[in-house]
């Protein structure tokens, strides 16, 4: 887990294949086809109220009962090594998770999880007391307490907690989830960690990592890698799009891509009016080595925009100084941050500090590093082609 000022995106092993893919638009299908059976094979659906006090209560009810502790031990079950390698372990491949991998199961799993997750909203329309909004906002709970406990992003801070102690036990938090993630098995409960208390198998550093996580402390990387966006079609890449849209190229877009063309365009105008500075975008560690890359909030065509220039140094600017602040050893400038138009390879920054601890290093640079490393070092003599230079 990472503290609540960066979103930590990083999707560890679940790699975006076409099986993937699959099942995140699979889990959007057949949640139209189950709609769509229930509508058809209960005539009461039809005569359904737009609200019924009783069927809410009845709908909190039944969640909290049936649905968490069948939900706790199905989820333990799923953890025995018959079923684990079988169906479970393609979800845990995501160690570090995001809001996808709430949604990364094998369709086995998904249809289970729709078994038990339909308890709360069919039982109170067999009684009579069914809802539309009951039932939509039902979803609409189920989907988001998903995404959020997957985001790697504390939300919850402390003071709620303290306004209503009890609630600890009624909601869970991004950094317990990421636990289960991490142990493996402890954690196992759905929404509600209160079985989990019951039957002892809450991780015992869950409070506090929360601690640690909302207080933010946080790891200062030896090295980043400073990057910006690209086009306004990598929108459409975004984890939380539609995962068939993103496998398709950005420069070859499908027609119904144009559908929300406008996404793309409010992005941009986002990042141009609030991106005042760059943000964490992964954070990695290879051995001893912490990395992380961040972004300016700058698409690749504004770059391009003699007008822009002044502001997107001030970005640079601001970044190197931050990483300098941080005690970060080495900050690489990447794609069109190293620009020679727009501040010489990152030449003016160091006319600008020339006494800066961070060392700006741009793709030369590393391809010199890269050259000179590979070089045996009881080496006397080195001959180098002005033609293989120019190329």
């Amino acid at each position: 887990m990472i503290h609540h000022n960066h979103m930590l995106i990083y999707y560890h092993a679940c790699k975006v294949s076409n099986l993937t893919i699959l099942y995140r638009d699979d889990l959007l299908i057949l949640a139209g086809l189950v709609s769509y059976l229930t509508y058809a094979a209960i005539p009461s659906v039809r005569l359904m109220p737009m609200w019924d006090t009783k069927g809410a209560i009845i709908t909190v009810l039944l969640h909290i009962g049936p649905v968490e502790f069948v939900y706790y031990w199905f989820h333990r079950a799923l953890h025995h090594h018959f079923l684990y390698s079988r169906y479970h372990s393609h979800h845990h491949t995501s160690i570090v998770t995001e809001p996808i991998t709430s949604v990364i199961h094998p369709f086995a799993e998904i249809l289970a999880y729709f078994l038990i997750f339909t308890i709360p909203t069919v039982i109170p329309i067999l009684m009579g007391c069914g809802s539309i909004l009951v039932s939509g906002l039902y979803f609409v709970y189920i989907d988001f307490m998903n995404n959020m406990g997957h985001c790697n992003f504390e939300l919850l801070p402390k003071w709620i907690f303290k306004v209503f102690p009890p609630l600890k036990y009624l909601m869970y938090t991004p950094s317990y989830h990421s636990l289960h993630h991490t142990q493996f098995r402890t954690n196992y409960s759905l929404f509600m960690p209160f079985y989990d208390y019951i039957y002892n198998t809450m991780d015992n550093s869950t409070d506090e990592l929360y601690e640690r996580t909302v207080k933010g402390t946080e790891e200062t990387p030896d090295v980043v890698h400073l990057t910006h966006m690209t086009t306004l079609q990598s929108t459409y890449h975004l984890r939380i799009g539609i995962a068939s849209v993103a496998s398709k190229p950005s420069d070859n877009p499908v027609w119904y891509m144009w559908m929300i063309w406008p996404i793309a365009w409010l992005s941009m105008v986002l990042a141009w009016v609030y991106g005042s500075s760059a943000f964490v975008i992964e954070s990695l560690k290879l051995n001893k080595l912490k990395m992380q890359t961040w972004a300016i909030p700058r698409y690749n065509f504004q770059y391009g925009l003699i007008s822009e220039r002044e502001s997107i140094n001030r970005l640079i600017e601001k970044a190197i100084l931050d990483a300098d602040g941080r005690g970060i050893r080495v900050l690489s400038l990447g794609l069109l941050n190293q620009a020679e138009q727009l501040n010489g390879s990152g030449e003016l920054f160091i006319q600008k500090y020339p006494k800066i601890g961070v060392r700006i290093v741009d793709g030369s640079g590393l391809a010199t590093a890269v050259v000179l490393r590979s070089i045996p070092s009881d080496t006397k003599r080195v001959f180098f082609s002005v033609e293989a230079v120019l190329r």
